[in-house]
């Protein structure tokens, strides 16, 4: 029976891995996160998270073989879809790893792995902020800058799941920043936790922790309100050639960074007016995952699963 079915949501960031379990309504039953290990190789890494999911489930009745546990959908920065492989992922240094291969040995369920912010992008659409929108792009601002693309109601994926990377968007810059993955001058090299880290180094001196920022811009703070707007421009640069490439309805912000809130979200909004195609002005807007800044890609990776079933 429907009603019956659960399942694994879990992401493999750069710097936690979390593990959720699900019902097929979207109810997260248990939550867990742990460091993500790289001193470990990946087939060990996934083998400790099998290990730590099933103690998770087992208050709940829950046991490794369990017909009621249907599969498991896993994000993972560079996961391909069509391969079941991470090639590169630089933020964890993995190379050719048969990610899906490992979790379907240690899980014994079928899973789907794909891109961790694709599968927040999912997660938004069926039980978040995208569920009555048919075209957005999700922004993920954490380790790195992720975008999940939903076009027409479903998910896109790009030839060989290569497509929507938007945190690799070229931005117009006076300054040179080398991105994670080689490039020079990427989205994500400003707007990750280490490149927003920077460019409140280089207005500050200090070192001031996401809370922190936001909490001085509510307090009215000049120098907080200087990177504030220096941050969401350098967004907006990148949303910019997003939006007039794929004429979104909105950009939901996820990730860790979307903590900063509704008035963040605002100055994206004015940035990006006043630099996107006239044709564009007014008509797209920014918003926040609503299914956890940070949770985004567990659900969506239950989701994956809840949606192959009623397939």
């Amino acid at each position: 029976m429907k009603e019956l079915h659960y399942a694994f949501g879990i992401d493999i960031g750069g710097t936690n891995t979390k593990i959720g379990f699900f019902d097929h309504q979207g109810a997260l039953l248990s939550y867990h996160h742990i460091p993500t290990d790289k001193s470990l190789t990946p087939e060990k890494f996934i083998e400790r998270i099998a290990q730590e999911s099933f103690t998770l489930v087992a208050p709940l009745g829950f046991s490794r073989g369990d017909k009621r546990i249907i599969g498991l959908g896993a994000g993972a920065p560079m996961a391909n879809f069509f391969t079941g492989m991470v090639l590169e992922a630089p933020n964890l240094g993995w190379k050719n790893v048969p990610l899906k291969a490992h979790f379907e040995k240690y899980f014994s369920v079928p899973s789907v792995i794909e891109n961790d912010a694709n599968l927040a992008a999912v997660g938004e659409k069926r039980w978040g902020s995208g569920k009555d929108l048919s075209d957005f792009v999700l922004i993920t601002l954490g380790t790195g800058v992720g975008a999940g693309l939903i076009l027409n109601n479903s998910l896109f994926r790009g030839h060989d799941a290569l497509g929507a990377e938007g945190g690799h968007v070229l931005i117009p810059h006076e300054k040179k920043r080398l991105c994670s993955c080689g490039g020079m001058n990427h989205l994500e090299s400003f707007l990750s936790a280490q490149g927003i880290k920077q460019t409140i180094h280089e207005l500050t001196g200090e070192e001031w922790k996401i809370e922190k920022l936001g909490q001085l811009y509510h307090e009215g703070n000049q120098r907080a309100k200087t990177i504030i707007h220096t941050i969401a421009h350098e967004l907006a640069s990148g949303l910019t050639s997003m939006a007039v490439l794929l004429g979104p309805q909105a950009f939901i912000i996820g990730g860790g960074v979307s903590k900063l809130g509704e008035p963040f979200n605002q100055v994206i909004l004015e940035k990006l007016n006043e630099i996107v195609h006239f044709s564009l002005k007014g008509k797209i807007k920014i918003i926040s995952a609503t299914l956890s800044s940070d949770k985004g890609a567990i659900y969506g990776g239950a989701a994956h699963i809840f949606e192959e079933v009623k397939k």
